[in-house]
């Protein structure tokens, strides 16, 4: 995901600072290295006001919001089995992909030949990695969409065009229903988001790691 950050930079002349990621356990590395020149910029931190201006995005009206179901599956063969993941993410809505044995079957074959995503036991084509349109959102009203990763993979889920609110994981309201267009889905967990489609359009609507 992204942040905008202001550091307040107070280290000593000629000192580094390193600045590492270490979201998986033994598996850190530095990101980048920040070095203080010899002669300080300026003797203390500038009074420029910090405060941003306000938010102009529009707020989505969760009761009138329609709800949009989407199931995050796949990976490497032995990821996840039919079970794992009815017992894990439960039923989902009429028509969805818990209920459709066909997609079911055809999405544990092509796991059991190789890698393979699917968005709502659909995968992308191969050949051309076309996809159907996976949601069709009427214009400037509001949509919340109900994710689910069903997968042993953690997915930071990107939304092109819009940017949206965070308003539940696995059930539980967020405590600050936070602005985002990047969110991080942890291996099994749903989370709700809601916005207004206010920017007619194709959007890309994907996992910002590339190789899924």
């Amino acid at each position: 995901m992204r942040a905008d950050l202001i550091l307040d930079m107070t280290g000593k002349p000629g000192s580094r600072v390193s600045i590492s990621d270490r979201f998986y356990e033994g598996l850190g590395y530095k990101l980048v290295e920040l070095v203080y020149d010899d002669t300080p910029l300026r003797e203390r931190a500038p009074d420029w006001p910090l405060a941003l201006p306000a938010n102009s995005l529009p707020e989505p009206d969760l009761e009138t919001a329609s709800r949009n179901e989407v199931v995050f599956a796949g990976g490497m063969m032995g990821e996840m089995v039919a079970q794992d993941m009815g017992e894990s993410m439960g039923p989902v809505a009429p028509g969805g992909m818990m209920r459709d044995m066909n997609s079911m079957m055809g999405m544990m074959q092509a796991m059991n030949s190789s890698t393979a995503w699917f968005i709502n036991g659909v995968a992308a084509d191969e050949a051309s990695h076309d996809m159907k349109p996976a949601l069709t959102l009427e214009r400037n009203k509001s949509h919340v969409i109900a994710m689910a990763n069903a997968t042993a993979w953690h997915h930071p889920i990107h939304l092109h065009g819009h940017s949206f609110r965070v308003i539940s994981r696995n059930g539980q309201p967020t405590r600050n229903r936070e602005w985002q267009d990047t969110v991080l889905i942890s291996p099994r967990e749903k989370v709700e988001i809601a916005f207004v489609a206010d920017n007619s359009g194709d959007w890309m609507f994907h996992c910002h790691v590339l190789e899924h």
